[in-house]
């Protein structure tokens, strides 16, 4: 089994631990240097909640592999892993000032672009591996049916 899902998984998780000093700094204290670091605290909280839910689905995906008895190849587990520290990483940005100008900036715009679609990848190829033909007829008739209906709202 991917050993590396575990271990990200935990690091994932510590740094959701982590968060919640900054976040009760911005959230309860009001302290103003937090503030001006976090200038976006929704953001924040955000970033905290998605770091512990990428931790469970690293661990979820672990538990799939073990239970199946057969590891996910490299080219599925290598961009679950980087969306799983990318996606709430964004977040995490997004709560900050420092992704208005520089090299964060541009750090930014390609954790962005990349990190949601290497996710989105995974979790597909994981679903079409371990889903059987019912249950991955009702999740593609599910996502198509949301499809829709923001097609039919888009002009409203």
């Amino acid at each position: 089994m991917n050993a590396a899902l575990l271990q990200w998984g935990l690091v994932s998780f510590m740094i959701g631990i982590f968060l919640s000093l900054p976040l009760a700094a911005v959230y309860y204290d009001q302290s103003p240097p937090w503030a001006k670091v976090f200038a976006n605290p929704r953001k924040l909280k955000s970033a905290h909640l998605d770091f512990f839910t990428q931790a469970f689905a690293a661990g979820f995906v672990y538990l799939l592999e073990n239970r199946a008895g057969s590891p996910l190849p490299a080219w599925v587990i290598i961009p679950l892993l980087y969306g799983t520290i990318g996606n709430p990483l964004i977040l995490l940005l997004e709560a900050t000032v420092l992704i208005r100008r520089g090299g964060m900036a541009v750090f930014y715009r390609i954790m962005k672009a990349t990190s949601p679609a290497s996710l989105l990848f995974a979790w597909l190829v994981i679903a079409a591996t371990f889903l059987k033909t019912g249950p991955l007829i009702f999740l593609g008739a599910f996502v198509l049916t949301g499809a829709f209906i923001v097609w039919r709202q888009r002009g409203k």
